[in-house]
């Protein structure tokens, strides 16, 4: 991948700035079968190095435009470059926070914390990926308030507050001007 980037112009030291977060941030092993493996990659140079500056700032992203402009592609993209692994949510009429944030469950005679994607990315030092997130529900978001915010926290009722992990970062995809979507200000 870093050949292809550095063809497209991409500033080597950005290049450079996420082998040191790979370094800085290492994976469990149990989790880098998580990393995705992408043959394919993105092509904009002024997009990949907004996209990696930000991450490299700890913001999270939104990435829109219409569809099939391979928005899933870059983050798959991003993934891979900063060695994270991916945990993905799609967003539709049936997705609630217990598919975030994780419900209980009855496992070996007791209950159990069943994790859900925000969850695992928070703990593992993984990118979240929200796709089509202007299809959530306004009250599967309220539970990532805390997690976007300053506080960059969960907060797992009855269970446990658990800080994010600094390597954490969430990627919202979404079209516009596509049937069945809607603008983030209707949500």
């Amino acid at each position: 991948m870093k050949k292809n980037l550095l063809k497209q112009g991409v500033s080597r030291a950005l290049i450079n700035d996420c082998a040191d977060f790979r370094k800085i941030y290492g994976v469990d092993s149990i989790v880098e079968n998580r990393i995705p493996e992408v043959s394919e990659v993105f092509i904009g140079r002024e997009i990949w190095e907004k996209a990696i500056t930000a991450i490299l700032e700890g913001e999270n992203l939104l990435l829109s435009g219409p569809k099939a402009t391979e928005k899933n592609l870059l983050a798959d993209n991003l993934c891979q470059l900063f060695g994270r692994p991916q945990w993905n949510t799609s967003f539709h009429i049936n997705t609630d926070s217990s598919s975030l944030i994780g419900t209980d469950t009855f496992i070996d005679n007791e209950v159990r914390m069943r994790r859900g994607s925000v969850y695992e990315a928070t703990i593992n030092g993984g990118f979240g990926i929200f796709d089509e997130i202007n299809m959530a529900k306004n009250d599967v978001l309220v539970v990532l308030h805390s997690a976007l915010d300053y506080r960059k926290i969960i907060d797992v009722t009855i269970y446990e507050k658990i800080a994010l992990h600094p390597a954490t970062r969430f990627i919202g995809t979404m079209n516009y001007d596509y049937a069945g979507t809607k603008e983030l200000n209707e949500a």
